[in-house]
Parts: C-alpha cells; structure tokens; sequence
C-alpha cells in the first residue's frame, strides 16, 4: 500500500473523542462560564449608584470649593482693612514730617476735598510747585473761577505765566491757568483756588535749593578771589610777554565763568522766592467709583475660581489616566476574545 493511500484511509477514518471525554469538556466550560459572568458582572458599573455617586462627588466640590471662597474672602477683608489703615495714616505723617534739606517731597490727592498743603520753610529757599485739578458745573461757571483766580494771583502779589481756555459749543470746557505768587503766601494761594470748584485732584512738590544755591556761592567766592590775584600780578610792569597773555587769557575766562554763576544763582534764588501754582479747571462729570464687592460677591468669585481649578484638574487626570484605561481595556478584551477562540478549536477537536 502506498503512502497516499494510506494518508487517505486515515483522513477518512478520523477518530472521535471518547463519550467521557466530551462530558468533561462540557462540564469545565459550564464551571468557567458563570465564574466569568460572576466576575463581568462585579466589573460592571451599575446605573443607580451612578446616580448617587456622581452627585454626592459634585456637592463635595462645590462645598469644598465655597469653603476656600469664604476663607479667602475673610483674608482680603483683613487685607483691606490694614491697607485702608495704612493709607489714613500715612498722608498726616507725610504733611506733619517737614521736608528734608537735600530732597524732594511730593504729595498727592485726590480725595475731593481740600488738603492742607505743608508749608514752606522760611530758612531755607525751595523750588515750591503745586497743581489743583477742580471740576465747575458749566461753561459760566468756569468763567468766573477763572476770572476769580486771576484777581485772587494779584492780590496774593503774583503774576500770570500762562491761561488757555476751551469753551466748545458741545462737551467739555475747560481752563488751565500757571501763576507764579509769593512763596509765603503759596498756602494762601492753594486755600483760595481750592474754593472755586470740587477738587479732583490736588498734588504739592517741595524741592529743597539751598544747597545748590550754597555751591554756587562758594564757587564765585574762589573765582572773585583768583580774579584779584591775578589783576594784582598783571599790574608787574616787569611780567613777561608769555606770562601776561597766559594771565589775560585765565582771567578772562574766570570773568566769563563768574558772570555765568551770578546769573544761575540769581535765577535760582527767583524760584525759591515765587512758588508755581497749576489751576486746572473743567466741566467734566465725575466718574462714578465702582462699589466694592462685598464679601459674599468674593467668596462667590472665589467659589468660582476653586470649581474652574477642579474641572482643570479633573480634565488634567482624565487627559492623563483616560489613554491607560482605553488601552487596558483593550488588553482585556483581546485577551477574552483569545481565550473564546481557543474554548471554540478545542471544542471542534473534540
């Protein structure tokens, strides 16, 4: 007999499993088949307690979140508190310390009502400067404080620097109006501009010149004494041609340098004997202050923002974690769809 008829005859003749042996291959898939149920059904996520625990895990976030609201909302209260604290006393502190000999001070305002301005000191010269910014009801009014600020600055015994006026037929008008007046009377001076209208803004500059002023003193007494010394030794009829011209060309240049520095000192002692005064004056409606939130529109702001930080982060985790779930679910269903396979050739086999 060949070997293909043999191949054949086996082919044909195709052995069956043994009766016992189908019983027990049956009675393991019946075992596994309810542990898998058992353990898909452990697995499974049920809709009731869906329902309760995705609720419950919002309330918790939305406490949680209104707690840290609330807390914060106190802190900024604490905060306000020392800030307004601070800024009350600071300004009394600033007008009753008297301006350093060497720096500037500068105060501002801006509290709708008259600020006393700090006075200048008598001892010393200053570069004195001050701005008020009012508001007037309309074009008429604005007029007269104009005018008003004019015979005010005479009687003060000051001068006018500059006055540009703006009157449209629509809109705002306004003034501005630089006067120079007396330096002790500077206070005056601010009093009575202060009363032509509702101050908007107020600010004073003191800038100490004495210093300055000291300098330049001493520098022209070393030049006017080297101008004498070298006057006495060009009236030597014996002075050589070279030396004199070198003498001539020195002193000259000393006069030159002197005449300079008398000038400048002159200048500056005038500004620290007339004070500079700006009056703005304009027609303009005041701006409404927003109100402060209170602290429950902070604590629910606050509220607000620890909720978009838990969805952040909520979203971060599930950017994060969702990949590895997906690809673990994968790995479980390929591996049941392996075993399902493998249940099936195993029971053609048998």
């Amino acid at each position: 007999m060949s070997s293909s008829e043999l191949l054949e005859q086996i082919r044909l003749s195709r052995p069956t499993a043994p009766a016992e042996l189908r019983q027990r291959i049956s009675g393991l898939e019946i075992e596994e088949r309810p542990s898998r149920v058992a353990t898909l059904t452990s697995l499974r996520v049920r809709p009731r307690r869906l329902l309760v625990v995705v609720p419950a895990a919002a309330l918790v976030a939305i406490a949680a979140a209104g707690a840290i609201g609330i807390a914060r909302s106190g802190q900024n209260d604490t905060l306000t508190a020392l800030d307004s604290r601070a800024q009350t006393t600071q300004p009394f502190a600033q007008e009753s310390a008297p301006p350093q000999a060497d720096s500037a001070t500068t105060l501002s305002r801006a509290s709708g009502k008259a600020v006393p301005a700090p006075a200048p000191n008598a001892g010393r010269l200053q570069r004195y400067e001050a701005s008020l910014r009012l508001r007037v009801e309309n074009a008429d009014d604005l007029s007269d404080a104009t005018q008003r600020a004019l015979r005010l600055t005479q009687q003060l015994g000051g001068f006018v620097v500059s006055l540009q006026t703006n009157v449209p037929e629509q809109g705002t008008s306004g003034a501005n109006l630089i006067v120079r007046v007396p330096r002790e009377r500077v206070q005056e001076a601010i009093v009575g501009f202060s009363q032509l209208g509702t101050i908007l803004s107020q600010q004073v500059s003191v800038e100490d010149l004495q210093q300055q002023v000291d300098a330049i003193s001493d520098r022209i007494a070393v030049l006017t004494a080297e101008i004498a010394r070298i006057e006495r030794q060009l009236k030597n009829p014996n002075l050589p041609l070279e030396t004199r011209a070198r003498l001539s060309a020195r002193l000259a240049a000393d006069r030159r340098e002197r005449r300079e520095l008398v000038a400048s000192r002159q200048q500056t002692t005038r500004e620290g004997e007339l004070a500079t005064v700006s009056l703005a004056l304009t027609t303009e409606e005041r701006s409404e202050v927003a109100p402060t939130p209170g602290r429950i529109d902070r604590a629910l702001d606050r509220a607000g923002e620890v909720l978009a930080w838990e969805a952040a982060a909520v979203l971060l985790v599930l950017v994060a974690v969702g990949p590895l779930v997906v690809l673990g679910v994968l790995l479980w269903l390929a591996t049941r769809l392996v075993r399902r396979r493998s249940d099936e050739r195993l029971l053609e086999r048998a």
